[in-house]
């Protein structure tokens, strides 16, 4: 089976499209859905920046059809393999389309998932056939070579077995050695673009290095000689990491700020059998960056961090519960004395962000907005860094106390609407057409007011309400999804489990 993960564009003017096309199970299919857009001018857009390997779009579409598209696709990007979404009625412009060069068409009115699985199976098929020899054997050898890895990490009873078919896949370890690992941390929407610029800098270092993928934004890096002096591997491992944020600079991201890039030697490892435990120890680097995120290249073993302990959980706690009803004295506890104390007893991230997300529970109940305005945000479980955390906890509290005054009038009116009508369906148009502005302003202002889109907001507030019924009220998925305006249950677990990591009936059960 291919490796290579397709990059899928939606275009279609239509939003009910674009949503059902949403709740497609592209990850089974070896796709993942990087972007959308409602006419061909947009999409041409995010291709001149992304450029994704396959664009699913409509033909009738205002400001530029999807002729147009197919046409300038071809001049600009001919790698981009495109299926036309066709109506009965389109038929000869969907003939024309294939005639540009579209390789097949689906249905609106069917929609059927095996017709659109079939049409990613030969946008598969043409981007192989332009696949050099040499690029296909290269990427199949670091597959084989990141499965066998993964063996090797889960399966120590084979060690030497699984060492020598590494080597046969032209990764030869030998010992003694250190092993280094990449971290890349990166929001939902940028991870695949931020990957796909971390593998080509790693790519152009194949000369210095050899380098295999382990996990999702995690790297092994293995340079292939023993040396005690481990200076010249650090200043490699520094350029690279300049190489990444360099070239990251290129390319728009919706959080750049959110970007983490850094690495870690593990002491010697002198023997085979001592290279799994070296290897799951260099993971808990990711707990110590939390704490330390001025490093970018850590040595060694990391320092640890604890669970939280009663007494240290009741002395905090007191304290922060005096200052519960006063935004001023709540924000001065967040970035005093509780992030001192965080650092002081180097709490586990996960236990810390626990700790907070019942504390958000607490507010809420105490500020009376339990039911329809409670904010159980997710921003700190989303968080790398304590700083980062802290920021999420203050912008969370401004919230919570309902402090919106630093918007304009016309964007607390928006606010005020999506509050109230949160359970209904709710359009970036429709609630345009309640302020007096059109779409694309109201988009625009509303982005560079708040801080994120429109959608992100909506969608925000719906899963954070939904976290709240799910975990404190005695109602059935589908009666919460109806509650938070997502009448489709399949549409709401899909949306749920994006956000929160988890299937509405696993949060549920905690």
């Amino acid at each position: 089976m291919d490796d290579h993960v397709l990059s899928v564009l939606i275009v279609d003017d239509e939003i009910l499209i674009r949503q059902e096309l949403q709740m497609f199970d592209w990850e089974s299919r070896g796709s993942v859905l990087v972007g959308e857009a409602s006419n061909g001018e947009e999409a041409l857009a995010f291709c001149r920046k992304y450029v994704p390997d396959v664009i699913i779009t409509d033909i009738t579409m205002p400001v530029m059809n999807g002729l147009a598209l197919i046409r300038t696709l071809k001049k600009e990007f001919p790698q981009i393999q495109v299926v036309i979404l066709s109506c009965h009625s389109d038929f000869e412009y969907a003939r024309e389309a294939l005639k540009l060069g579209a390789i097949g068409y689906v249905v609106k009115v069917m929609m059927d998932d095996s017709e659109l699985e079939q049409a990613l199976v030969e946008a598969r098929r043409s981007i192989e056939k332009e696949k050099s020899y040499s690029t296909k054997k290269k990427e199949e050898d670091r597959w084989n070579q990141s499965k066998l890895l993964g063996q090797l990490l889960n399966h120590n009873d084979s060690t030497m077995l699984l060492y020598t078919s590494l080597a046969d896949n032209g990764l030869p370890i030998v010992f003694p050695l250190q092993i280094v690992r990449f971290y890349v941390e990166a929001k939902h929407g940028d991870w695949l673009f931020v990957d796909r610029e971390v593998r080509h800098v790693l790519g152009s270092y194949d000369q210095d290095f050899a380098w295999v993928p382990v996990d999702i934004g995690e790297h092994f890096v293995y340079f292939g000689h023993q040396s005690k002096d481990r200076m010249p591997i650090m200043q490699t491992i520094e350029a690279v990491i300049s190489d990444m944020h360099h070239r990251l600079k290129s390319i728009h991201l919706h959080k750049p700020e959110c970007i983490h890039i850094y690495a870690s030697i593990s002491d010697d490892v002198e023997k085979p059998e001592q290279f799994n435990q070296a290897f799951q120890e260099m993971n808990l680097w990711k707990n110590d960056y939390f704490y330390n995120s001025s490093n970018r290249v850590f040595l060694g073993k990391p320092e640890g961090t604890h669970a939280i302990e009663p007494k240290a959980l009741a002395v905090i706690e007191e304290k922060m519960k005096k200052v519960i009803w006063n935004q001023a004295g709540l924000s001065t506890f967040i970035e005093g004395d509780f992030l001192n104390w965080a650092r002081e007893h180097r709490i586990m991230p996960n236990e810390l962000k626990k700790l907070v997300h019942k504390w958000h529970v607490l507010w809420n109940e105490e500020l009376g907005d339990s039911n329809d305005d409670v904010i159980l945000s997710q921003h700190t479980y989303q968080t790398v860094t304590l700083d980062e955390m802290i920021a999420a906890l203050i912008h969370d509290i401004y919230i919570n106390f309902g402090k919106e005054n630093k918007y304009r009038p016309e964007i607390r009116l928006v606010m005020k609407i999506i509050r109230e009508k949160i359970s209904q369906p709710l359009s970036l148009s429709s609630v345009a057409e309640q302020v007096g502005f059109s779409s694309p302003y109201l988009s625009r202002l509303f982005s560079e007011e708040v801080g994120e889109s429109f959608n992100d907001y909506v969608t925000r507030l719906r899963m954070e309400k939904a976290a709240f019924l799910l975990k404190n009220m005695n109602l059935k998925v589908y009666e919460v999804a109806e509650q938070v305006g997502i009448p489709s249950y399949r549409y709401f677990s899909i949306v749920f489990r994006n956000w929160m990591g988890v299937t509405p009936l696993e949060f549920k059960k905690g």
